[in-house]
């Protein structure tokens, strides 16, 4: 791989950010180009009326200087094959790293998903911590309104992929009642796609559990099977095939996988999805949030509020010293 930028040495603009993130996606490792290109083959051209008139005319001021000019006009040639190489493996060289991809997506959910939540759901930021809002992204892989078909887009990293586009929800938990809010993060253009909200009171919840579901969604990279063009028959011939087949049922498009689902439920029968998990799209687990955690936390703060239990919620220093102590 080529060398990849480094930030401290490159002033990192909201606008080159973007500019790194697509570079991300949408460059590959330069080749190249076929030297049966149309540029290439002007080359071939004047190199060898270059030797032409050397070879065959007498040696004159005019002649040598018909060679030179093939031989420059085979050169401009030569540059202009060489042009989009040389510019794909710059571009190339200034792919951020899997790491840094991350590192700007927790940053950009911050500052544009975060924020926009807490002022749909007219929050104070003054009581937001980390234990009572929950932000649970997981990547999107198939179309949605709203959002250009080139940015649902994802790259593989080892032993998963890094996703353009991704689902979020957003879990507050305040004093007397959880808010939620969802949308579609288009993290290319860092736009806001479907945006949600819904309130609970505690006192009106009345389940909270996990569910397995299979995503009615058709996976971004499907294509349908090419269906052959019918041959020319006369209609006799095209009843009697009629008549001796069965008319098969139409193939149906795969789906993109199943995903964990925390179902917040209330006596109304309202229900807050809050989708966890798709793992059949492989992404970054320092992206997915686990299932348990949310669980967990949605449950000691239900007990608090209507029973007034005296549960802490573990706080994410704590779990990682326990994690820590047990890998030990």
């Amino acid at each position: 791989m080529a060398k990849n930028i480094n930030v401290k040495t490159l002033e990192i603009t909201p606008e080159v950010k973007e500019m790194l993130k697509k570079n991300y996606f949408f460059v590959n490792k330069a080749k190249l180009p076929s030297f049966f290109a149309q540029s290439m083959l002007f080359a071939y051209f004047f190199v060898g009326l270059f030797l032409f008139i050397l070879l065959y005319f007498r040696p004159t001021v005019y002649t040598y200087l018909l060679a030179t000019i093939s031989l420059v006009i085979a050169f401009i040639y030569i540059f202009r094959w060489l042009k989009p190489y040389t510019a794909q493996v710059r571009q190339y060289k200034l792919q951020p790293t899997t790491d840094q991809m991350e590192k700007w997506l927790i940053e950009d959910l911050r500052d544009h998903v975060k924020k926009s939540a807490v002022d749909m759901l007219s929050l104070n930021p003054a009581t937001i911590t980390p234990e009572n809002f929950i932000i649970v992204p997981y990547p999107v892989w198939w179309e949605v309104t709203g959002v250009p078909p080139e940015h649902i887009a994802r790259r593989r990293a080892g032993e998963y992929y890094v996703y353009a586009t991704y689902g979020i929800s957003i879990l507050a938990l305040t004093e007397n009642y959880i808010s939620y809010y969802s949308c579609i993060f288009d993290w290319l253009n860092n736009a806001l796609v479907k945006p949600y909200t819904l309130e609970f009171f505690f006192d009106d919840i009345s389940s909270i559990r996990v569910e397995e579901k299979e995503l009615d969604f058709v996976p971004f990279d499907y294509e349908p099977p090419e269906i052959p063009e019918p041959e020319e028959k006369s209609e006799e011939e095209e009843n009697e095939e009629a008549e001796k087949q069965e008319i098969p049922e139409p193939e149906e498009p795969p789906k993109v996988g199943s995903a964990k689902i925390v179902v917040v439920r209330n006596k109304s029968g309202e229900t807050m999805d809050i989708i966890s998990n798709i793992p059949e799209l492989e992404a970054s687990h320092r992206i997915s949030l686990k299932t348990e955690k949310v669980m967990q936390t949605l449950r000691i703060m239900l007990r608090n509020r209507r029973y007034g239990e005296e549960f802490l919620i573990p706080k994410k220093e704590e779990n990682n010293k326990k994690t820590e102590e047990n890998n030990e």
